[in-house]
């Protein structure tokens, strides 16, 4: 299927479950994506396109849609309409660096979101319109990987104990994960060091930690996914790179066929419950998003 083909059949689904399109700028405050991406993240130490304007403004060509939508749900007041509010967009983001496989330094995003409710539900559809949008666009063997990273009461004590994990182990730690203990220790779950890898088959999970607000959350969320007929699977090393996801978070995988039937990540998203605070709103705003690329 061609790219114009899929944008119309992303379009069409998008809109039969309730989502609304909308735009962002290519061009943002740079600010906007350190702020709320996170030290310690790819897309931070050496993924984006950054200048600096004659007039001082230093900008960024957009490395992803999230924070350039919150940022518009707040200067625009869209937390006066009734919540929740649902959006898909879609155009390119830039990433410059050493692209992952399958990727280039411009490259074509489609995501859906929904601002303003923290129900499970919400996790739940925007996963089940996310796969029918890939499904009618003729992905099969689709498969969910799942997991919660807990939120602001329970994560603490889970990266405190992650962390002492990782000191134990620091002596067969790569180079790149002993920074990145320094500065987000969650990143060394999703570290690609083959060494790194085999340590983290025994490290702390995050579900094990899970407030009962969180718990209940995730069970429910489980509980939606059953029900719609989605399979998924518990990987307790999922964490995403951003540090703005809380809560669910998760990657979905199709079979390449040139890749000798390997699995590859065509998707993933999560909740970002705190982002809105993050980019200097007066309060907190739930939200779950998911990107397909």
């Amino acid at each position: 299927m061609g790219f114009r083909d899929f944008l119309k059949k992303a379009q069409e689904v998008a809109v039969y479950y309730g989502f609304k399109p909308i735009e962002t700028p290519m061009l943002e405050h740079e600010e906007i994506f350190t702020s709320t991406i996170g030290e310690g993240t790819d897309i931070i130490d050496k993924e984006m396109y950054t200048l600096k304007t004659k007039g001082g403004d230093h900008l960024a060509l957009r490395p992803e849609h999230t924070a350039p939508l919150m940022r518009a749900y707040i200067e625009h007041g869209m937390q006066t309409m009734p919540q929740p509010v649902m959006f898909y967009q879609y155009g390119p983001v830039f990433r410059h660096d050493k692209p992952q496989r399958g990727r280039y330094r411009q490259f074509w995003q489609f995501d859906l979101d929904c601002l303003g409710n923290d129900k499970s539900i919400m996790d739940a559809l925007v996963i089940k319109t996310g796969l029918s949008i890939l499904e009618e666009a003729g992905a099969g063997n689709l498969t969910v990987d799942i997991n919660s990273i807990g939120d602001k009461e329970c994560r603490g004590a889970y990266i405190k104990e992650l962390t002492s994990y990782y000191r134990k182990h620091l002596s067969n730690l790569p180079s790149v994960d002993r920074e990145r203990l320094k500065t987000n220790p969650l990143r060394i779950l999703d570290s690609k060091e083959e060494k790194t890898k085999e340590i983290n088959e025994q490290a702390p999970d995050a579900v094990s930690f899970l407030c009962l607000s969180c718990k209940k959350h995730f069970k429910e969320v489980l509980e939606y996914l059953e029900e719609m007929g989605i399979a998924y699977n518990i990987n307790k090393n999922l964490v995403r790179g951003l540090s703005y996801y809380t809560r669910t978070v998760f990657e979905v995988y199709t079979e390449s066929e040139e890749e000798g039937g390997l699995p590859v990540q065509v998707a993933s998203g999560g909740r970002y419950d705190y982002l809105a605070r993050q980019l200097g709103g007066k309060k907190d705003v739930p939200a779950v998003g998911f990107s397909m690329e």
